[in-house]
């Protein structure tokens, strides 16, 4: 059981440690790690909008729960984002989601996670990401454990906006692949078919879901195509 006061101090002293940068995502998402009883931590910014940018994620597994959403465009975390209420998948395998295609698609993908805890990064009223907290048991997180969570999240929200955390999708990091080489790869689609940026995005993600492939592989076959 997780003290409620707890999780956000430690969130915050890891904010205080590292400073602002490239770094803060990292360590307050690992800092939600330790201080929670959870498995896995992913957080992104404009989580429900076509900017959306990956901050951190602690593990593959966290990883692949951002991928699975931004391909299929629902989920947890994109529901928190936009509606500005936490969201709960307690048993990602034993019940049916509100999201069909994601519902579907996480169990198979996520084989692992058992439970899925989504809070939206909030500035006031507003909505601006999202901070995606996994276990791999199933099950509620408990009245305390979750006044704990909103806390942390609450503190992870106050770190971000004023220390100018930089998105991780930069030149040479890991959600580069991800997330800007995507993109990249969608405006070379729109450019040879003649469409819009957008249109493109989506006949990409579709492709990706039929055919079973990951998003970021996709992207990266129509670059070196276009590169060669």
């Amino acid at each position: 059981m997780a003290d409620v006061s707890s999780a956000a101090e430690t969130v915050l002293q890891a904010a205080a440690a590292v400073g602002g940068g490239s770094g803060l995502p990292e360590r307050v998402a690992e800092a939600l790690c330790v201080g929670l009883p959870v498995d896995a931590v992913s957080m992104s910014l404009l989580t429900h909008t076509p900017d959306r940018q990956l901050l951190h994620a602690t593990n593959a597994d966290a990883m692949r729960l951002e991928e699975l959403q931004f391909e299929l465009q629902e989920g947890p975390c994109l529901t928190a984002s936009a509606s500005g209420r936490p969201v709960a998948v307690e048993d990602l395998h034993g019940t049916v989601t509100r999201w069909p295609l994601f519902g579907s698609v996480a169990r198979e993908r996520l084989p692992t996670v058992g439970s899925i805890y989504a809070f939206p990064l909030l500035e006031g009223e507003v909505s601006f990401g999202s901070a995606n907290l996994l276990r791999y048991a199933a099950g509620p997180l408990g009245r305390r454990t979750e006044a704990a969570a909103r806390l942390a999240v609450r503190a992870v929200a106050l770190v971000l906006l004023t220390g100018r955390p930089t998105p991780v999708g930069q030149s040479g990091s890991l959600a580069e692949t991800h997330w800007q080489r995507t993109h990249q790869a969608a405006g070379v689609l729109a450019q040879q078919l003649g469409i819009g940026v957008d249109e493109a995005l989506a006949r990409l993600r579709a492709e990706a879901f039929g055919a079973g492939r990951p998003l970021p592989e996709l992207a990266e076959d129509i670059l070196t195509r276009y590169l060669r």
